[in-house]
């Protein structure tokens, strides 16, 4: 069975070859296996900064809004 890279991109597979050792070096969980860290760090690190930054976003969103219309309506 032939191996087929086609369309692999070397360096991004790397990164996150790369990423996931750095997350197992994070959490130590000293059994060799990776199972769970993907989900892990989704959970406690990246999903909450995601969700903290959805809404900053929403916040800065609705400011800029609101200042176009007070522009608008002194004009």
């Amino acid at each position: 069975m032939p191996n087929d890279l086609t369309g692999w991109n070397i360096k991004e597979e790397q990164q996150k070859a790369d990423f996931l050792d750095h997350i197992y070096n994070c959490y130590k969980p000293g059994n060799g296996l990776y199972t769970g860290l993907w989900k892990r760090f989704c959970l406690e690190e990246a999903g909450p900064y995601c969700r903290n930054i959805h809404f900053e976003r929403v916040e800065a969103l609705q400011k800029f809004i609101e200042e176009q219309k007070n522009l608008q309506n002194n004009d």
